[in-house]
């Protein structure tokens, strides 16, 4: 099992992209691993025939743990074989039965290829299906998959009708439907931060005339600024002065930082992913604007890496293009704050004597670990972001 990130400790098969008896390449697509953030494709750091799979779909293992054997077809797998306990030997499993023993001299079979899709990410599909469907001439990737996370299993090959409608993907109304291992990590840390944080909610409305004004700005240079860009821009500035909120709270410590690394809560459609924003302090607005599509188009298509998605000291939570006037987010641990976002919208605003106007406005809510941070405390950086966002110009 590899280590992909500083602090990964255990890792799940989330699929095997090729079969026992297959030829791999060193650099070759091998299998996607499942951590607590994000599923990853792994490569194969040998040549040779993937002779054993030690670790099925779907089990969790220490990394270094040994998970499959790649080797030339005439060695010696004894040492494996004599002790499979001790490196994980999984039950068998109908859809990764073994290849017959192939002679050494005859030319290894390509086998079926998994077409990129989806952005990017390959289609997932058991060897045994991919086999199947080679040989019964069916493209495996307009195959609804039965199996977990959607993946091709060979009874979805055998039950295939061609020129028959895809089955929907979707749970039928009533159905359970079964969260991914990343989402099941997330929603234990949440609950976890909820019943132990003690958070506390600080609300502030903002005038978004500026926000408009400079974003129409860049767009007419053709610049592409978003409001969220901007949000992270005074977010950072505030932060540096505001340290305590830049800041994890570990074993009863609080422990700042001099780095803002803004995590950016980021909806992929299968689920949230919060990659981070370094450095945010020294960056400029379009370089802030480059990097965060970077990491959010990265994080949609599921290319992105683990180690982007880790070491957050500040979080975002944009829900403002869902409409949202206002809302609550809960603390990522462990940092010690969150600042949600609603939509800009036109409100009621009083003017200088008894004048009203209608101008775009938002409404910034603050979530705080009462631990770490103190109203007092959430409230000055609060009045600090809304000075930011609403004279740029301000010292």
């Amino acid at each position: 099992m590899p280590k992909l990130g500083l602090t990964m400790e255990r890792g799940t098969i989330g699929s095997w992209l090729k079969g026992v008896g297959d030829r791999v390449e060193r650099g070759e697509p091998l299998l996607e691993v499942v951590t607590d953030k994000v599923t990853m494709e792994v490569e194969a750091q040998a040549s040779g025939v993937l002779r054993r799979i030690l670790v099925a779909e779907g089990e969790e293992v220490e990394v270094a743990t040994p998970i499959a054997v790649i080797a030339g077809p005439e060695e010696d797998l004894s040492a494996f074989e004599a002790a499979p306990e001790s490196v994980g030997q999984s039950r068998p499993d109908p859809d990764h039965e073994p290849l017959p023993a192939r002679d050494s001299g005859s030319p290894t079979p390509v086998p079926a290829q998994m077409t990129p899709v989806d952005g990017g990410r390959r289609h997932r599909s058991s060897p045994k299906a991919r086999r199947l469907a080679a040989e019964k001439g069916i493209d495996v990737t307009v195959i609804t998959g039965s199996g977990p996370g959607g993946r091709v299993v060979s009874a979805d090959v055998e039950a295939h009708r061609p020129g028959a409608p895809a089955a929907s993907p979707s749970p039928q109304a009533g159905e359970p439907v079964e969260l991914t291992h990343a989402q099941r990590v997330a929603a234990e840390r949440l609950t976890a931060s909820y019943q132990q944080a003690p958070h506390i909610f600080l609300e502030t409305q903002v005038s978004a005339l500026w926000l408009e004004r400079l974003r129409s700005g860049y767009q007419a240079e053709g610049k592409r600024i978003s409001y969220n860009d901007l949000i992270l821009k005074a977010a950072a500035s505030a932060l540096v002065e505001h340290p305590r909120l830049n800041a994890h709270f570990v074993e009863g410590r609080v422990q700042q930082h001099g780095s803002v690394d803004l995590g950016i809560a980021t909806d992929t459609g299968s689920g949230l992913l919060v990659p981070v924003l370094r450095g945010a302090q020294d960056l400029g607005l379009l370089e802030i604007a480059a990097e965060t599509r970077r990491l959010t188009d990265a994080a949609r298509r599921g290319g992105i890496g683990v180690d982007d998605l880790q070491g957050g000291t500040f979080t975002v939570s944009n829900l403002g293009m869902f409409g949202l006037s206002r809302f609550t987010a809960i603390i990522n641990p462990p940092q010690v704050a969150i600042l949600a976002v609603g939509a800009i919208e036109p409100r009621v605003v009083a003017l200088d004597g008894e004048a009203m106007a209608v101008r775009p406005a938002m409404t910034l809510t603050l979530s705080a670990d009462h631990r770490a941070v103190d109203g007092a405390m959430g409230a000055r950086f609060l009045r600090r972001l809304r000075e930011l966002i609403e004279s740029p110009g301000s010292p």
